[in-house]
């Protein structure tokens, strides 16, 4: 018999099938929820698809835990949120290959990939997925909901605001105060200055080439 803690997983996709193979060393996996009517039934890998959302609120009981990897900030953010409401546990997940200070803050249904190294007092809030490789310096306060791609680099003392998104290998240089709420950095952005809400920013030296 199986004495693991059960789990589900939101979103049958490609990230979602990453997380299920991390996670079956700590959870039983019972399987996906996804809203696509269409996979319902199916497997990913030997999971099923169990239901959707629907059938995630009316059926499963309150003990399994639910993880939301979907890089989509605005979606995974109001899904967890939605879940917390509905009862349902949505746990942090740190891959043993990480190299975390103990002095790290990490709320609650974050997700962090391995080879990810954080130096001491930085605050990671609730919701914040952050993948493999990323380089995070010390005393950066990172806000709810925000997403950072494989091998992102970011300097010190930064505050990072929610819901903003750094795509591979973009690097936020030490000396920036802020980057704004809702803001997207493209993949190998080099940002040398702080980014106000909703910008989006490309190439080294970043500059805003729209606003979401």
């Amino acid at each position: 018999m199986n004495n693991m803690e059960k789990c589900v997983i939101y979103g049958a996709g490609t990230y979602g099938e990453v997380y299920a193979s991390y996670l079956k060393d700590q959870y039983n996996v019972l399987g996906f929820i996804d809203d696509n009517p269409l996979l319902i039934g199916k497997k990913v890998s030997k999971y099923p698809i169990l239901g959707n959302s629907e059938f995630l609120f009316s059926k499963l009981d309150r003990t399994i835990s639910v993880f939301v990897p979907i890089g989509n900030n605005q979606i995974r953010v109001s899904l967890l949120e939605k879940i917390n409401q509905e009862g349902f546990s949505t746990p942090s997940f740190i891959h043993s290959e990480t190299l975390i200070h103990h002095s790290v803050s990490i709320g609650n249904g974050v997700y962090i990939l391995p080879s990810t190294n954080i130096m001491p007092f930085t605050s990671i809030s609730d919701y914040s997925m952050i993948s493999m490789g990323v380089n995070i310096a010390h005393h950066v306060i990172i806000e709810k909901g925000c997403f950072f791609s494989q091998g992102v680099n970011i300097g010190a003392s930064i505050n990072i605001k929610e819901q903003a998104y750094f795509g591979i290998g973009s690097i936020l240089m030490t000396g920036v105060s802020n980057v704004g709420k809702k803001t997207m950095i493209g993949a190998g952005a080099v940002i040398i200055k702080d980014v106000p809400d909703g910008a989006v920013v490309v190439g080294n030296p970043g500059r805003i080439i729209r606003y979401n």
